[in-house]
């Protein structure tokens, strides 16, 4: 069985992405990416925080199973990391994102389709590249800790004031095919957000992601939930936090987390 690694998983938590999508770059939400971007000459700077915990995997045949033989074992993963996203000019943002040890970095760019009204686009394209200070087998590597290119479609629209929807589609190409037949995949991604309180916007998430292998009973995919909620009381910091849970999925870890992340404004 081809378990993906826990660093999936805190791509659901955190507000940016480090593998299985596009890094370094802003969301309005949670891990959904939405179209506007930066301001020019303005600086966006997020530590964040996750961690999820596992007890089970979803089988090839999308059941549950126990990951251990005793109950009273659990699996623990945590991460922290930062991303900068930085307003290159009007309607284009450029970011890079990374965990505390360096160990990989994203670099990411979005540009927002020159559009009016509800509903508005964008697109975006990134690169995630293996920096840590380890040996690197390119071609027997797992495909978390693979390079890859991404590229992908971002939607926003704008029901009312409080009321608003992020999705974004993405897909991943990876540098070098594993030793198990794994080169791409997609991601696809949606938060719904509504301000029930003032500056505070509660929200709804769901992800999808799909990893493709040579051999069909080795492809993966994995179905998320991730509810949370984005406190915006302060004029140049917003408080993110969140806590997706694994619904469905095949070939994949079932994990809950919490993740918390601070976006800082700079201008």
């Amino acid at each position: 069985m081809k378990k993906i690694s826990f660093i999936l998983a805190i791509l659901l938590i955190s507000t940016s992405g480090i593998y299985a999508q596009v890094g370094g770059l802003s969301a309005s939400k949670l891990g959904t990416l939405c179209t506007d971007v930066v301001p020019t000459n303005t600086i966006e700077f997020e530590p964040f925080f996750g961690y999820v915990t596992s007890t089970q995997f979803f089988d090839q045949d999308g059941s549950l199973q126990d990951l251990f033989l005793s109950s009273d074992s659990i699996q623990f993963f945590s991460s922290a990391g930062f991303r900068f996203s930085y307003g290159l000019a009007e309607n284009l943002e450029v970011g890079i994102s990374m965990p505390v040890d360096v160990s990989t970095v994203s670099f990411g760019a979005k540009y927002k389709l020159p559009l009016e009204g509800n509903l508005t686009l964008g697109v975006l394209a990134g690169y995630n590249s293996i920096v840590g200070n380890d040996v690197y087998v390119r071609k027997n590597a797992t495909h978390e800790s693979t390079s890859s290119a991404v590229g992908g479609i971002i939607m926003t629209y704008e029901f009312s004031d409080k009321f608003s929807l992020d999705f974004n589609a993405q897909y991943q190409k990876h540098i070098n095919e594993t030793v198990d037949g794994h080169n791409q995949g997609i991601y696809l991604g949606t938060d719904i957000g509504y301000y029930f309180l003032e500056n505070i916007n509660f929200i709804i998430g769901t992800s999808y992601s799909y990893n493709e292998y040579d051999i069909s009973d080795n492809n993966a995919h994995l179905f998320t939930l991730n509810p949370g909620i984005a406190i915006e009381k302060a004029e140049n910091f917003i408080l993110v936090l969140n806590s997706p849970v694994d619904l469905f999925g095949k070939n994949e870890f079932q994990s809950i987390g919490f993740g918390l992340a601070l976006t800082i404004i700079l201008d």
